[in-house]
């Protein structure tokens, strides 16, 4: 569309979700203060056998769009756990960190019995004074990649990972080190089914801005 439209994932065999800053819906005008667009949210279409779109883009789930940004969602295998971004909002309010930005946050939502999105919970390795956004699974539901500012941080944002532990415990968040992350801005892992990694990056030499890298994750 006119608006934005990024980071597209695979929802079971037959959806994809991604994420844009369209209106959600014509009565709806509240727009985003640094670039006076609307907020990002979370949309579905359904796809054909041959992943052909089928759909219009609909609001993918009141329970987990709020009235600021989300984006970035990655869903487990088995579709009943999503991780997704979103601005730094809870309680309804959008919390702050210490220099006045509200920063981003990874959040956590599963099925509940009813088939519905359960209220979304802040993961624990998050903060105010920094972001933590865009969630990728390894192939096994048990590595979560994620991309983050936070103290240990070589440039401007590394990719880490924790492994998740059952219970909603995770490991220490691992920085991935020097063969991965630069001077400059890693961001938006994904793990292939071949178990490579694939980001973004201004830091290795490339054609300009933010580029695409891959690199073979070892067992």
């Amino acid at each position: 569309s006119e608006y934005s439209e990024f980071s597209p994932s695979f929802y079971g065999d037959k959806k994809m979700v991604f994420a844009s800053n369209r209106p959600i819906s014509s009565s709806v005008k509240r727009v985003h203060e640094w670039n006076n667009q609307p907020y990002l949210n979370l949309y579905g279409v359904d796809l054909s056998d041959s992943l052909n779109i089928e759909s219009e883009p609909v609001n993918f789930s009141e329970n987990l769009n709020s009235k600021f940004h989300e984006s970035s969602a990655v869903f487990t295998s088995d579709g009943k756990t999503v991780y997704f971004t979103r601005n730094n909002f809870s309680g309804n309010k959008l919390n702050r960190g210490e220099d006045g930005v509200s920063y981003l946050k990874l959040f956590k939502s599963e099925l509940n019995s009813e088939n519905e999105w359960t209220k979304p919970q802040e993961l624990p390795f998050n903060s105010d004074n920094y972001s933590v956004a865009h969630p990728s699974l390894g192939n096994d539901d048990k590595t979560l990649y994620f991309s983050s500012d936070m103290p240990g941080t070589r440039g401007m944002s590394d990719i880490f990972r924790v492994e998740v532990l059952g219970n909603n415990t995770y490991s220490e968040p691992e920085n991935l080190g020097d063969f991965i992350n630069t001077e400059g801005r890693e961001s938006f892992p994904f793990v292939s089914e071949d178990n490579l990694l694939y980001f973004s990056s201004d830091g290795h030499l490339g054609l300009g801005g933010l580029d695409v890298f891959v690199a073979v994750i070892k067992d």
